[in-house]
């Protein structure tokens, strides 16, 4: 008799379990709530990560056109270059840089180069002529081309933009520490661009002094 009992409690607590395996399978409510608790950490990250690609994307437009800003203008000057007129002009790499700071956390570096050798046959060599800087961030450089008068490799500039002898070009490297931020993502911290540009109306191979401070290197 004991053993026919505990044979239909045991069909008791199975069906019990049966009833409430169905009720609990059947039912949704909190599906929503769960699945948030789930998703909701992805999507913050997300959210937040999406800041970092914006502001960095943004800094590499600034830059590059920082690079490409200053090279343009000094290409458009004639050979009545000065040393007030290149001060000038740096300041625009601020300008254009904004609202990332290169003066404080950058440096942009333009380098005339010039072509040596007999005029009217290639050049012997490639020279500094002169050197201009603006910022005062601690940068480290993929290429420095020396102060003035310091030679130049050929490999150093680009087939297409070869000065020939007595010839000038313009290089432009702008640099900046850029800081994330939020810091989510492994991103480059140092942002880098060159311009390579030639003058249209004159060699301007001299800067004259007319008492204002050079933009030293």
């Amino acid at each position: 008799m004991s053993s026919v009992l505990k044979s239909q409690n045991h069909h008791k607590l199975f069906g019990l379990w049966q009833k409430l395996y169905r009720s609990l399978s059947q039912c949704k409510k909190g599906f929503i709530t769960v699945e948030m608790a789930l998703i909701a950490p992805i999507i913050i990250m997300m959210i937040l990560s999406s800041a970092d690609i914006v502001s960095y994307l943004t800094a590499h437009q600034k830059i590059s056109r920082a690079a490409y800003t200053i090279s343009n203008l000094i290409t458009q000057m004639d050979e009545g270059l000065t040393e007030s007129k290149i001060s000038d002009m740096m300041l625009s790499i601020g300008e254009v840089s904004k609202p990332f700071n290169m003066l404080s956390d950058g440096k942009a570096t333009v380098t005339a180069i010039i072509g040596i050798g007999t005029d009217g046959a290639a050049p012997d060599s490639y020279q500094v002529a002169w050197q201009r800087c603006y910022g005062t961030g601690t940068v480290t450089r993929v290429k420095n081309f020396g102060a003035a008068g310091s030679l130049v490799a050929t490999a150093d500039i680009p087939a297409d933009m070869i000065a020939t002898t007595a010839q000038i070009l313009i290089v432009t490297e702008v640099i900046y520490n850029y800081t994330p931020v939020l810091g989510f993502l492994a991103l480059d911290r140092q942002i880098e661009y060159l311009s390579y540009f030639r003058p249209r109306l004159g060699s301007i191979a001299v800067i004259t002094d007319d008492a204002v401070s050079t933009s030293s290197c």
